[in-house]
């Protein structure tokens, strides 16, 4: 037998990942034919169920609600780059009283690091975080010292826009669509580990010589790369880069 087919948790990848990961296996199946390796049927189904995936993520990436929130995620995103680079320019004041409240600012700033790396709801929430604790006493005279009011009064203007744009997105209408996907994912989920426990046993056999064995050792250089991705998505810890910078696919779904 042939090494095992990896783990990998489904549950963890944003919708659009998780197409693209079983429509990376299917590809896989289809080149070397279900027929070779024995499971037509289980194509058949598997095949069926990521078909109603798609059509559940095509109008999920159609809304016009998903294109306001990647707009209003972009604005978001601006307002925090320039509130954290303009705190950072006060670390390089003449003045050694400005230099010491930017610097207790800056240190918020780090400790949340670069939150457009996170999911869209996450970053709502951290910056609800940080400026809860820039209403602490020590902090809340600094923001007054370096003037800086109007930058927290605009961030928390443009996460309150984010939230209610995501609230609509969990209306009635968007939620059965949302229903309708995890629905399909799970099912796709299943038969795909259906077909890996087919696979796996027909290896076990012996009596399928080295085609099956072959095509599990090309599906596990697929899960490879997928979890890599879902390491770098979930597992990355970016202690040294400064907030604010790096990029994020803005509107994904997550």
């Amino acid at each position: 037998m042939s090494q095992p087919i990896h783990p990998i948790n489904h549950a963890r990848m944003a919708n659009k990942v998780h197409a693209q990961f079983h429509e990376s296996v299917l590809t896989l199946v289809e080149n070397a034919t279900p027929q070779a390796l024995g499971i037509e049927d289980l194509h058949a189904l598997y095949r069926r169920a990521f078909d109603s995936e798609l059509e559940s993520l095509d109008i999920i990436l159609k809304s016009e609600l998903t294109a306001k929130i990647a707009e209003q995620d972009a604005v978001r995103d601006r307002i925090f780059r320039g509130f954290s680079d303009a705190v950072k320019g006060f670390r390089n004041h003449f003045d050694a009283e400005y230099r010491e409240a930017a610097n207790r600012l800056w240190n918020v700033f780090l400790h949340y690091g670069n939150i457009a790396r996170i999911s869209l709801d996450a970053q709502t929430a951290a910056v609800n975080d940080i400026l809860r604790e820039f209403q602490t006493p020590a902090n809340r005279e600094a923001i007054e010292k370096l003037r800086m009011r109007d930058w927290c009064d605009r961030l928390d203007e443009e996460n309150r826009k984010f939230h209610q744009l995501m609230m609509q997105r969990y209306s009635e209408t968007a939620g059965r669509t949302m229903l309708r996907m995890k629905t399909a994912r799970v099912e796709v989920d299943k038969l795909y580990r259906a077909i890996v426990a087919d696979l796996e046993n027909k290896s076990l056999t012996g009596k399928t010589g080295q085609m099956i064995d072959g095509f599990m050792a090309e599906l596990n250089a697929i899960v490879r790369r997928y979890k890599n991705i879902l390491a770098q998505q979930f597992g990355k810890k970016k202690s040294n880069q400064e907030p604010g910078t790096g990029n994020q696919e803005t509107g994904a779904i997550n």
